[in-house]
């Protein structure tokens, strides 16, 4: 994505950007000639990486903003500051999420609605906040698709897996949320694309709710979080519907489509086995 006043850099802003994919997307944009909002609760983690990204890449701002995306007032006094800093928004990245273990029968209500909270309610607050600042990158582009929107989900989007029902159900809503809003957006020239990462190295696994199965893979095999950064930025580039960025993810989904049944066999097969019955 270019823009059409001259000398002006595109701006992003990515959620959840203290770690993780967040981060790595702060550097890979900057890297391609972008200018950041990167937003998260944790200023001191922000403030290093905005100072750690602009020492590798002096053309590029970043902008260390506190977003706490279950706030509504957080989120709203954030998206004000890129608007008075950058006085534009070319790409929103939601990334912002935490995952969460347990079986949906033991799992208490509560942690199904936190999930839920941070991981789609957190993505509609920052999406409709960053909406009138998308709408005025679209109108003055001259561009395809004029501003873009990626939201991080997961294969388990599409493919819910035993024991983390709760992170499941959020990312199956955000599914959806981005279905809907990818026909209403069309016609403004603004694009929505959902990237799937696979297994990712990042402090997500240590820092979910809940004990992690002992037979999922280890996240010490996953990729690694600038591969998913990536994917992020050539689907502003280039927008696509979905991206999964694994074999296994592509293989699976295929799967999940032709027959759901044998997926359900496999699963019941290793979940047996998982609690020892």
């Amino acid at each position: 994505m270019s823009t059409n006043s001259a000398g002006a850099r595109p701006v992003a802003f990515v959620t959840g950007a203290s770690a993780g994919i967040g981060a790595a997307c702060v550097k890979v944009f900057a890297a391609a000639g972008w200018d950041v909002a990167a937003g998260a609760r944790r200023l001191d983690r922000l403030q290093a990486l905005a100072t750690e990204t602009t020492s590798q890449y002096p053309n590029a701002t970043v902008l260390p903003v506190v977003c706490d995306v279950d706030r509504d007032d957080s989120v709203a006094q954030a998206f004000q500051s890129v608007g008075e800093r950058f006085g534009r928004l070319d790409a929103l990245v939601n990334n912002a999420g935490y995952g969460a273990y347990g079986t949906v029968a033991e799992t208490k209500v509560e942690v199904f609605r936190a999930n839920m909270e941070t991981n789609y309610f957190g993505v509609l607050r920052c999406t409709q906040a960053a909406m009138p600042l998308l709408r005025a990158a679209a109108a003055k582009s001259s561009r395809r698709w004029g501003a873009a929107i990626v939201m991080v989900s997961s294969f388990v989007g599409r493919r819910a897996l035993p024991g983390m029902g709760s992170y499941c159900a959020t990312k199956f809503a955000l599914e959806g949320l981005s279905e809907a809003l990818r026909v209403e957006l069309a016609g403004e020239r603004i694009s929505v694309s959902v990237v799937n990462p696979g297994l990712t190295r990042t402090e997500f696994h240590a820092s979910a709710e809940g004990e992690r199965p002992k037979s999922y893979l280890r996240p010490a095999t996953g990729m690694p979080a600038e591969t998913v950064a990536r994917s992020v930025l050539a689907c502003v580039r280039r927008p696509r519907r979905n991206v999964y960025l694994t074999a296994a993810g592509k293989a699976g989904i295929a799967a999940q489509w032709i027959s759901p049944g044998f997926v359900d066999w496999v699963m019941k097969g290793q979940w047996k086995k998982e609690r020892g019955t």
